[in-house]
């Protein structure tokens, strides 16, 4: 094999790594199909009305973390609620266990958001603007509402001490979708209870319990906690 040839084949190897290395979703869309389980939802202006009425009062402070919170990361949904910066390189194991629910939720929203075929505000009416990053994809359910519901469930379950703080932390991640133009508040609501039958649905998987021990431990550990 000339050199030329063979550094192909070396840059094509590596490039293939991280692919091969992702962990699968703990769930797929043959396995919880979101669309026999959630109701359809309800189209009315007044849903409109109530997306421009959240743009119209957001402060600039306000719109600045609905910027910010189109990042799903668990630092930026929860990182100062537990009253430390979740660190991914510092929490590997926790790392995985929230990339491979949000992969999760990427695999059984993306078929009912196609489903649905809702449109976003903000492509639906001039009156809304897309303060945020703008989406493309069906507005219902919320993905982002989706995963957060998800994630905090299972934060609650690894900090109880800070469950309450958790979940007004998800509802106001949540609503800064209304806030950037993406999401009606109805499809915040499908989120949640996709969120919600996620989570059950993972109750029953073992690797998902293998991969909640490990974070647990080390998450504990270093927020300082008892074990």
């Amino acid at each position: 094999m000339n050199l030329k040839r063979r550094a192909v084949l070396v840059l094509a190897l590596l490039a293939a790594v991280p692919a091969a290395a992702r962990d699968m979703p703990y769930l797929t869309v043959q396995e919880l199909d979101l669309v026999s389980v959630l109701p359809p939802p309800v189209v009315d202006p007044e849903q409109l009305a109530m997306v421009l009425a959240a743009q119209l009062a957001a402060s600039p402070e306000r719109i600045e973390q609905a910027k910010r919170d189109v990042d799903e990361s668990p630092d930026t949904m929860f990182g100062a609620v537990l009253g430390k910066p979740l660190d991914a390189a510092a929490l590997p194991n926790m790392t995985r266990l929230f990339e491979r629910m949000r992969d999760t939720e990427d695999a059984v929203t993306g078929p009912a958001k196609k489903a649905f075929k809702r449109v976003r505000p903000y492509m639906s009416s001039s009156e809304i603007k897309p303060l945020v990053r703008p989406s493309i994809s069906g507005s219902y359910p919320s993905g982002h509402t989706t995963n957060a519901t998800l994630a905090a469930i299972v934060m609650g379950d690894i900090v109880p001490e800070k469950r309450d703080a958790i979940w007004l932390r998800a509802a106001d991640y949540s609503h800064s979708r209304v806030v950037g133009g993406m999401h009606y508040p109805n499809d915040l609501l499908g989120g949640k209870l996709a969120g919600t039958a996620i989570a059950v649905a993972l109750q029953s998987r073992p690797e998902f319990k293998a991969d909640f021990a490990a974070a647990r431990r080390e998450l504990r550990q270093y927020l300082g906690l008892a074990p």
